[in-house]
């Protein structure tokens, strides 16, 4: 009888480049640039959430859970929370409850799984029927491009767009390349793109057909990693329901 599959843990190890525990969002850029530099793959780490704590490669691995990992403020009266990548769902929802908060999103992973790993995987857990995924409380995001240049992704109205897509810089061009992305196929991303409340797999090009705000964020958010790195966000938050 031919083996078609091993239960050898060691095929599913893959050793990293090398690890970066960055103290802050300098150390990122740093890291960002140098691996620019040299051509080398670059992997922000969340842990825990999915079915095998998604996600790794043979890539440098930036871990955010041992320094940006802190509550940059709270705001109760328009419910939000700005914070760290390296947060864990569990400290910060320790955190919101004597307040009457919680977040939304629930994994089932929810004592490792960090808050940058949840938007990398457009986390959603077991209230998502009420509370929808991570994209649907992700508010703004601060993040590190490719080549190390910052960037803060937020809701842009037509005139606000319109004043973001102009220059040369590498969030210029994003901006125009994804408007043109989605507009150029449009037809197919709506006829194509699954119908289902849970579909956090692929880019999320069908977020720029909807008749909402231009948010960059939309995109990064379930990207796992591979198009930016999340180094602050601010996120929604809603109330603890009465018992």
């Amino acid at each position: 009888t031919k083996v078609l599959y091993s239960t050898d843990a060691s095929i599913y190890q893959i050793e990293p480049i090398g690890v970066v525990i960055p103290k802050h969002k300098q150390d990122v850029v740093a890291a960002v640039r140098l691996a620019a530099k040299h051509g080398l793959p670059i992997l922000p780490r969340g842990g825990g959430t999915s079915l095998s704590g998604q996600t790794v490669g043979h890539a440098i691995h930036l871990d955010f859970s041992k320094y940006m990992n802190e509550i940059l403020e709270f705001n109760p009266e328009e419910r939000w929370v700005r914070l760290q990548p390296g947060l864990v769902q569990d400290v910060l929802n320790a955190f919101l409850r004597p307040k009457g908060f919680l977040l939304g999103p629930d994994t089932a992973s929810s004592s490792r799984a960090t808050l940058g790993g949840m938007m990398g995987n457009n986390s959603a857990g077991a209230r998502s029927i009420l509370y929808g995924k991570t994209i649907d409380h992700v508010l703004e995001m601060t993040v590190v491009l490719s080549n190390g240049e910052e960037a803060r992704f937020d809701p842009a109205q037509p005139q606000e767009l319109a004043a973001r897509m102009k220059g040369d810089q590498l969030e210029n061009r994003l901006y125009r390349e994804v408007q043109a992305l989605a507009h150029q196929h449009r037809q197919e991303i709506e006829r194509r793109y699954p119908k289902l409340m849970r579909r956090v797999s692929g880019y999320n090009l069908d977020e720029f057909t909807k008749d909402q705000p231009f948010n960059l964020g939309r995109m990064v958010i379930g990207s796992e990693g591979t198009l930016a790195v999340v180094t602050e966000a601010k996120v929604k938050i809603m109330p603890r329901p009465k018992l």
